[in-house]
This record gives C-alpha cells, sequence and structure tokens, in this order.
C-alpha cells in the first residue's frame, strides 16, 4: 500500500456541561441540521465527517465523540477519552456556571488523556 492510501484519523472529545448544545453543534458540523430541542445525551454518541485541513493538504476523517455532561455519567464517559487527538470544550453564552467550568473540563481530559489540542 502506497502511503497515500491511509487516511488519517483524529478522535476529537466534545465536552461541557449538560444542555450546552455540544449534540447540537456536532450535527450541525457533520450533517449540517440544527436541532434546538434538547435530549440529554445518555454516555456517548459518536459522528464523524471528512474535513479538508489546508496546512495538512489532506482530507482527515474527524471521529466526534459527543460526551454526556451530568456528572452521573462520568465513569461512562471517562473510558471514551482514551486515544484522543484533541477535544472541544463547549459552555453556553447564556449559562455563566458552563463557562466557569471550562477549567475543570481542561484538568479532566489533561488527566485522562494528556497534553492534546484543546479549542473552546
Amino acid at each position: 500500500m502506497m502511503e497515500e492510501d491511509f487516511e488519517r484519523e483524529v478522535k476529537v472529545l466534545v465536552v461541557g456541561n449538560g444542555g450546552v448544545g455540544k449534540t447540537s453543534m456536532i450535527k450541525r458540523f457533520c450533517k449540517g441540521i440544527f436541532t434546538d430541542e434538547y435530549k440529554k445525551t445518555i454516555g456517548v454518541d459518536f459522528l464523524e465527517k471528512l474535513q479538508y485541513v489546508e496546512s495538512l493538504g489532506e482530507e482527515v476523517r474527524l471521529m466526534l465523540w459527543d460526551t454526556a455532561g451530568q456528572e452521573e455519567f462520568d465513569a461512562i464517559t471517562r473510558t471514551y477519552y482514551r486515544g484522543a487527538g484533541a477535544a472541544v470544550i463547549a459552555f453556553s453564552t447564556t449559562d455563566r456556571d458552563s463557562f466557569e467550568a471550562v477549567p475543570k473540563w481542561k484538568e479532566k481530559i489533561t488527566r485522562e488523556v494528556g497534553d492534546i489540542a484543546m479549542a473552546l
């Protein structure tokens, strides 16, 4: 097989407090649809998208892992952090607590998978 036959993949965690719009954001990015109705994510959901990355000059398969933001699912979601190469920490501009929780989410990601690329 030639080197160009291999597709780059990046596992991207999407974390943040419950109800901030993680699922809506991922569905909009991957499928081009927007859902404004709230349905609690139980454990983890998963979507993927091929995205052209200009700096690499190639497409990368982004595997977006939509994690539950509620503390009661912490033990379940922690196992899904393994192997992540990047993370998005989501918060709501109408929920100050979700913004103030950003350092907690950053610390949790670092504790579980080390120093990976993160974005708000």
